[in-house]
């Protein structure tokens, strides 16, 4: 499913993810995988609606590019705690992801 501008391919719907995500019937949640990408906000409730379905934890990925600024660790916009974006990322298990508090 997607929820972008593919207007006219099968599957295709408009609108926020978020209204999309408590309408998933995944087969099989336990070989189900996620990987959320966009502003914090909405990739807060979409991860919060993936867990409610009951995907795993560890089967849910999330970018966390927007910090990124020189890619090369050297400026350290990016650093969350002990952890580069731009070096260790910018993809994360969720599992990381939550205890990384910027």
């Amino acid at each position: 499913m997607t929820v972008d501008s593919a207007k006219g391919q099968q599957g295709y719907r408009e609108g926020f993810v978020t209204a999309v995500v408590p309408e998933l019937t995944p087969k099989n949640l336990a070989n189900t995988k996620a990987i959320v990408v966009g502003p914090p906000p909405m990739m807060r409730f979409t991860i919060a609606g993936l867990l409610k379905l009951g995907i795993p934890e560890e089967n849910i990925w999330l970018s966390q590019e927007r910090k990124m600024c020189c890619g090369l660790g050297k400026c350290g916009h990016c650093k969350i705690g002990n952890t580069y974006v731009c070096l260790d990322g910018p993809v994360f298990p969720y599992v990381k992801s939550k205890s990384m508090v910027d």
